[in-house]
């Protein structure tokens, strides 16, 4: 199956997938949900992901891909179809957030090992890099449908679309048989436990760093639309702006080519991560709508190379026979980063938003320090 038609499809569902976050966040504050119910919701969407994102791995190094992927998307969409019928109540939306959490994580684990799978290891890094950049493209169509189909619509109606979105790729993915290359398997296949792939030397470094990007990742997706409400700025604006925020992830990843060329991976996660850890320092003392917009871009130009890179560090330094499974260990991290921060940060948001942001900025200047450090040895 060609490379594009399979980004394209996947493009589809996470189009769902991305405007869900903004989405859910903004019903539950049209439901005057408190910012831990807020937090507790938008955390429920990660909590199968996390149980179960190694097993789905292990499935699609196993069974039939199309059939993972046309199950987790078509259960995803019938999840996001729920809204449109019972769309004033908390507990309908916490049910959904389960659900589609459970059915998602099929689908974006499927997808990272397909793509992996119909690659060679000449081109993986630059099929890995057309995946992930369709995620951002996703990332900013999402907030804006979202945004639009609110302020002209009704919530309902944004999940209905959101809900087309998911299920049109996996009809297609039903009736379109996919076969593993031979050539891109792994000869000889070692059985690995799970604590024996997490602690595995040369992905450990891996999956910590994938954490911390998605707790920065996860921090911006759940406050900014937050921050931005507070400040009284409409549906349409919040999708906006967090689709500034897709625009420079899409552009990071255009250059990261070029990056690659001069510098390693670790040099590349590190610098970014320090962009990053500066933006979420001046965060809280922004509340004009163009200054807003900087910070989003700046943001997303720090944090856009760091997924696709760690994807592509996971596939490649994977024991052979568990790609799928490495890579749903990867999202099992992030998955529990995703889990956790909604829930902690969302307790504590009496505190304001200034320690929540700077907390970040700590967290990414430290580990882009660290991953730094090797380089400033070398030179010494």
């Amino acid at each position: 199956m060609n490379v594009y038609v399979i980004v394209f499809l996947t493009l589809l569902f996470q189009i769902s997938l991305k405007g869900n976050i903004m989405l859910v966040t903004l019903t539950g504050l049209h439901l005057e949900a408190s910012p831990t119910i807020l937090g507790i919701l938008l955390a429920l969407g990660s909590l199968f992901p996390m149980l179960l994102a190694s097993y789905a791995g292990r499935l699609s190094d196993r069974i039939a891909i199309n059939y993972l992927l046309a199950i987790g998307m078509i259960g995803a969409a019938l999840s996001l179809f729920v809204p449109y019928f019972f769309h004033n109540h908390l507990y309908v939306l916490l049910a959904v957030q389960l659900s589609f959490g459970l059915f998602q994580i099929l689908t974006v684990v499927s997808s990272q090992n397909l793509i992996g799978t119909v690659s060679t290891s000449a081109t993986r890094a630059k099929n890995y890099g057309i995946y992930t950049l369709s995620v951002s493209i996703a990332n900013l169509i999402g907030p804006l449908i979202v945004g639009g189909a609110i302020d002209f619509f009704h919530y309902r109606i944004a999940y209905m679309v959101l809900g087309i979105f998911a299920v049109i790729p996996g009809v297609f993915f039903l009736f379109i048989p996919i076969r593993k290359k031979k050539a891109t398997l792994k000869e000889s296949v070692e059985e690995r436990s799970f604590l024996q792939l997490l602690f595995h030397p040369q992905l450990k470094q891996v999956f910590i760093t994938s954490g911390v990007i998605l707790t920065g990742v996860g921090l911006f997706e759940f406050y900014f639309p937050i921050y931005t409400d507070s400040l009284g700025l409409s549906a349409s604006i919040i999708g906006v702006l967090v689709s500034i925020n897709a625009c420079a992830f899409i552009l990071s990843r255009l250059l990261m080519h070029v990056l690659q060329r001069k510098f390693t991976s670790a040099q590349i996660i590190g610098g970014c991560l320090l962009i990053a850890g500066a933006t979420f320092f001046f965060m809280p003392f922004v509340t004009t709508v163009p200054l807003l917009a900087l910070l989003s871009f700046i943001m997303g130009l720090g944090l856009g190379c760091c997924q696709p890179l760690s994807i592509v560090m996971a596939y490649d330094h994977s024991p052979a026979g568990h790609t799928g499974e490495v890579l749903g260990i990867r999202l099992t991290v992030n998955k529990a980063v995703q889990f956790t921060v909604p829930i902690l940060f969302g307790s504590i948001s009496f505190l304001g938003f200034f320690p929540i942001f700077w907390f970040n900025t700590i967290l990414f200047v430290l580990s882009g320090r660290s991953l730094l450090q090797p380089l400033k040895k070398s030179k010494t």
